[in-house]
């Protein structure tokens, strides 16, 4: 079993980098990522179509790393959350929780007594495939109240307004906050920089900071990594995620390429796509620039 690489980066006075999966989950993944100098990896349940056996596979994968893994899920699904832990899990990270009623709930189910109520597992890859056997609530429940990370999401204008609340609350380890949904609902949708945005960040920040829980700050900009590490965030999850990340390098390298090839006189062409149907059929599509348009021809 492997201390929670969060927890190992706070205790060395560092800022825990984290980034995300949505699309992809094969067995090299978490060796690109540890490669790539991240702490953690928040897997997407919420909006990525990962089933439990996926995770329990990158659970198994990300523990041959240094890279700890949580999962994201929607707080309608907490009741996953003993069973994602128990795949080997190193943390939770619940959407859209709105009040301390929400957040003690979810405690519950991940933390062991005396914290929560989180049913006993024998050995499997959450305790490294060895029996605890009596010693379970001697010596791997506290370990692994330790060490889990459960994080809830403050996305609502509900949920800040009762952040300092949902912080009190004894088993809560980190707070989050989502940024796309939290500036939507504050009226100023994706604008970061806007004064609102950045009060409700500073709130829930100063929250964490007066009840002892970890902040998580999304940083999308070198700006705001400084910014919100000074706000005393000491997870940070940068820009993005697995899809994001490889359409940016794709599309760079294939823009080089293409800048190149046309400063020697090379005319810039699209892509056709074949789109098939159920009868077979297909639409083509012309890719030009990054923007996919329908053409005229089809293919029967």
């Amino acid at each position: 079993m492997k201390d929670n690489s969060i927890w190992r980066a706070v205790r060395e006075g560092r800022a825990a980098l984290g980034t995300g999966l949505k699309e992809f989950a094969s067995r090299g993944v978490p060796w690109i990522i540890e490669a790539s100098g991240f702490d953690y990896c928040m897997i997407d349940h919420e909006h990525g179509a990962f089933d439990l056996e996926t995770i329990a596979d990158l659970a198994g994968w990300f523990q041959a790393t240094n890279v700890s893994a949580i999962v994201r899920i929607h707080k309608s699904f907490t009741y996953l959350i003993p069973a994602i832990l128990d795949q080997g899990i190193m943390g939770v990270q619940v959407s859209e929780v709105d009040n301390a009623e929400e957040a003690r709930a979810i405690a519950r189910e991940a933390k062991f007594p005396p914290i929560g109520n989180r049913g006993i597992s024998g050995q499997g890859m959450h305790t490294g495939y060895r029996s605890f056997g009596a010693r379970h609530a001697s010596e791997y429940a506290p370990w692994a109240n330790a060490n889990i990370i459960v994080c809830v999401s403050i996305e609502s204008l509900e949920g800040l307004e009762n952040v300092e609340a949902i912080a009190a609350v004894e088993g809560i380890d980190m707070i989050a906050y989502g940024h796309s949904d939290l500036s939507a609902r504050l009226g100023v949708h994706l604008q970061l920089e806007h004064p609102t945005f950045k009060a409700a960040v500073r709130r829930i920040a100063e929250a964490c900071n007066a009840h002892g829980k970890l902040a998580r700050g999304s940083a999308e900009t070198e700006a705001q990594i400084e910014e919100y590490w000074r706000l005393g965030c000491k997870v940070l999850n940068l820009p993005g995620n697995d899809v994001s990340t490889w359409l940016d390098g794709l599309k760079a390298r294939a823009g080089r390429a293409h800048a190149r090839l046309k400063s020697i006189g090379v005319p810039e062409g699209g892509i056709s796509v074949i789109v098939p149907t159920p009868r077979c059929a297909g639409l083509a599509l012309h890719c030009d620039a990054g923007v996919i348009v329908p053409t005229a021809s089809k293919v029967i």
